[in-house]
């Protein structure tokens, strides 16, 4: 027999034997309890099966606000602002109503070393005076994200750039902690965890770039994620100061030269 041929004969007859050998997948025995515990499916920031589009690629149509200030620009929502030209605080609403307990999933860039911007959540409108823009500032919580990533990854409430309404509370659940409030002392947060190493956490920001943006807001508990990495969460256990609703904002603010744009944005309601 040829070397080639014998060759084949021996692949044929090893391909036959391990058909023969290899054993079947293991069933459950009939009665059999099942596993106590099941793997976790890997996260999918693009999975958005049950979620809203809040942005069809090409108009602001379903927002409202200073459209001066705004505009849809290759498939991402952009404001920008110069240094000769400088604008105050830009925001943009979302047209859908209130949020209350939700997701919400967008991808940000922010561009510019003096640009800060962020996602203003259960906000609530303080009302129009003789200032330009004014019917759109508002007081909330915010997923706080700046160039520099001194704020990026806290959860603070905003704003006091109006001086009208509320003061902001002092709190700050930065990055890689976990914060609680409480009425009985609103004036001194309490570190109730902390996850994470922050210079680990800064270093998966891609400053300068896209980023993955995820906040999940169910009753007084508030998580913000970035990049697939837990970034902070704030507990809010202050009945005096704690808002349950009210409306999803986009900002920018800052120094400079600056320019944020938002892509892919995603709303899911929560029970």
């Amino acid at each position: 027999m040829k070397v080639s041929a014998m060759l084949v004969s021996l692949l044929a007859c090893a391909t036959q034997l391990y058909g023969q050998s290899t054993p079947a997948a293991p069933t459950a025995a009939a009665g059999a309890r099942p596993p106590r515990y099941i793997a976790s499916a890997p996260y999918n920031f693009n999975d958005h099966a049950g979620w809203v589009s809040m942005f069809d690629g090409k108009t602001l149509e379903g927002w409202k606000g200073p459209m001066d200030l705004w505009r849809a620009e290759d498939g991402a929502i952009v404001s920008s602002s110069s240094a000769e030209h400088p604008n105050d605080s830009a925001y943009l609403m979302w047209g859908g109503g209130d949020v209350k307990n939700f997701e919400f999933k967008t991808e940000i860039k922010l561009e510019g070393a003096g640009g800060n911007t962020g996602i203003q959540f259960r906000a609530q409108m303080l009302g129009k005076t003789e200032k330009k823009y004014s019917e759109w500032e508002n007081f909330g919580y915010q997923a706080d994200y700046d160039y520099p990533n001194v704020q990026t990854g806290a959860l603070i409430e905003c704003c006091s750039g109006p001086r009208r309404g509320p003061s902001p509370r002092p709190f700050k659940a930065s990055m890689g902690t976990v914060v609680r409030e409480t009425a009985s002392d609103p004036d001194r947060p309490t570190i109730i965890g902390t996850f994470g190493n922050p210079d680990e956490l800064k270093a998966s920001i891609h400053t300068g770039d896209w980023n993955q943006l995820h906040l999940i807001v169910r009753g007084t508990t508030m998580m913000y994620f970035l990049n697939g990495r837990l970034m902070s969460v704030f507990i809010d256990d202050n009945p005096n100061r704690f808002l349950d609703h009210g409306a999803l904002f986009l900002q920018l603010e800052g120094k400079g030269d600056i320019k944020v744009s938002f892509r892919d944005l995603w709303l899911k309601t929560l029970p």
